[in-house]
């Protein structure tokens, strides 16, 4: 009982000094920031499950769209470090690879020269489910709309754009979602434009015909951009919404 107790009182401190600083961080202008804290320090609840939409703060809502079980970071693979979609020795300019697109909304990639390979690119991608009905419901708050007919993917961050028209047949031989074995290909991209809660990113259109149901345990999201190479996981286990897996 005691041992109990004692969790508990631990657990309303941490509370305590989120709060005061959430509220130092909104009054400075620096919301954003918010997302460095360990999700394990909000409360065991989920708010996207004991609130309503409606009554998401700011801060809740960047942090289900950027680090939630429906948003994560990407492992990203490069093996050359420079170029764009399509061409893996494209040339760079100002830390941006010609012919690719990075949100005008992000910071510069971390950028180094060497007098050898030319200039080096650090790459930084997140994921996210933007079917999921949390996820519409962040984006588009009161009117999430119907559930799409496929999985949408939204790739967003440090890496190149997607071309619809001449990069789908290069993407459509290395873009896949996986679950236990079976790899849904994909059906279609577009680009998604920026707004005031979300980066501009990339959208991959997958069939639902292949359901993802809660015994595959994970997915597996994983894409190629010229020559970097983005994987992600997901445990469905964490995407229960309202009692229901949402994706």
């Amino acid at each position: 009982m005691l041992t109990a107790v004692t969790r508990r009182s631990s657990q309303a401190s941490i509370m305590n000094v989120i709060t005061r600083r959430q509220a130092i961080l909104t009054g400075l202008g620096f919301p954003g920031l918010l997302a460095v804290v360990p999700a394990a320090a909000f409360s065991s609840k989920e708010f996207w499950n004991e609130k309503k939409p409606s009554d998401w703060t700011d801060a809740e809502i960047h942090q289900l769209l950027n680090q939630s079980p429906w948003a994560k970071e990407g492992s990203i693979s490069d093996t050359t470090q420079r170029g764009s979609l399509g061409a893996p020795a494209a040339r760079t300019e100002a830390g941006v690879a010609v012919g690719g697109r990075r949100s005008s909304s992000s910071p510069a990639s971390t950028r180094t020269e060497s007098p050898n390979a030319g200039p080096q690119l650090t790459w930084k991608a997140k994921v996210r489910w933007e079917s999921a009905l949390p996820v519409r419901e962040a984006l588009h708050p009161g009117a999430p709309g119907d559930r799409p007919e496929d999985y949408i993917l939204n790739v967003f961050g440090e890496v190149p754009g997607a071309d619809p028209d001449s990069g789908f047949a290069i993407l459509k031989d290395n873009t896949t979602l996986e679950h236990k074995g079976d790899r849904i290909k994909l059906n279609r991209i577009e680009l998604a434009p920026g707004n005031n809660v979300s980066e501009a990113g990339t959208l991959f259109y997958f069939s639902r015909l292949l359901a993802l149901k809660l015994q595959d345990r994970e997915a597996i999201f994983t894409t190629k951009l010229g020559p970097l190479k983005v994987k992600c996981r997901f445990a469905l286990k964490d995407m229960l919404y309202r009692g229901s897996l949402e994706l």
